[in-house]
């Protein structure tokens, strides 16, 4: 497994004291159906060994955040929730298991913490590794705001094509074989059609099936989840701060 060097070191006649690892916070911006939480903790927890990994869902949030009006109440929820939980464990960095990035502005003036969102940290990855990008998306309805946040980040020229499934969010929970095959399908279509270096998988949903695809395909597929949390998690062994001089000075 590769172990970046910013991480702790690894101590080889006892185990680390776990309170002296980083923590990073990974949240899914909704209302989770059961085990998703568990099973999100335990597969960032084996990506990253020496980091305190907390995950954590919006018990009273949507189910998902197809609407805006969605992603407006899980915002609300996530300014509510995350202060306080931040403050009473020591978390170092987090991450937002979203790929609209929702509140991402938000909550970088709120928190003092670096605020990394899934749909950002995958674009950042995938432009080191390919010039074309495919994102590949559930329902066409996501992309003119993933199109919003695209251009605003300055890699629009990135972005070859966007592909739909067709699928809404609990309809790829449901089937998750079926909607791995038919992102397969469109990933390939992106490769041999638009030309594409990489496919970035444009939903948090969507997240654990990239390293079949990459497999399967011949070319770069990016996690979000896994990108976002990764970042996060070397934000924070770095110590580094969300900066508070000018764009995220709080209110007050």
């Amino acid at each position: 497994m590769f172990t970046p060097t910013l991480w702790p070191r690894v101590e080889t006649s006892v185990s680390r004291d776990i309170k002296t690892m980083p923590a990073v916070l990974h949240v899914i911006p909704v209302r989770a159906r059961p085990g998703r939480v568990e099973r999100e903790r335990e597969r960032l927890s084996a990506m990253a060994p020496f980091i305190r990994v907390h995950v954590i869902d919006l018990p009273d949030g949507p189910l998902d955040l197809e609407y805006l009006i969605d992603d407006h109440l899980a915002v609300g929820k996530m300014l509510e929730i995350l202060p306080p939980y931040i403050a009473e464990h020591s978390v170092g960095a987090v991450s937002i298991g979203c790929f609209y990035d929702p509140g991402l502005w938000e909550l970088r003036e709120v928190l003092d913490v670096p605020v990394v969102g899934i749909g950002e940290a995958s674009l950042m990855l995938a432009s080191i590794v390919a010039s074309r990008i495919a994102i590949l998306v559930g329902d066409w309805k996501w992309v003119p705001k993933m199109e919003q946040n695209v251009r605003a980040l300055g890699v629009a020229h990135r972005v070859c094509s966007w592909r739909s499934i067709g699928r809404s969010v609990q309809e790829m929970q449901d089937d998750p074989e079926g909607c791995y095959w038919e992102i397969r399908r469109e990933a390939e279509a992106s490769r041999d059609q638009d030309h594409a270096e990489a496919v970035i998988l444009g939903c948090g949903a969507l997240g654990g099936m990239a390293e079949r695809l990459q497999r399967d395909i011949g070319m770069p597929v990016i996690d979000p989840v896994a990108s976002g949390f990764m970042v996060a998690c070397t934000l924070a062994c770095m110590g580094l701060r969300t900066s508070k001089v000018w764009g995220y000075r709080p209110k007050g």
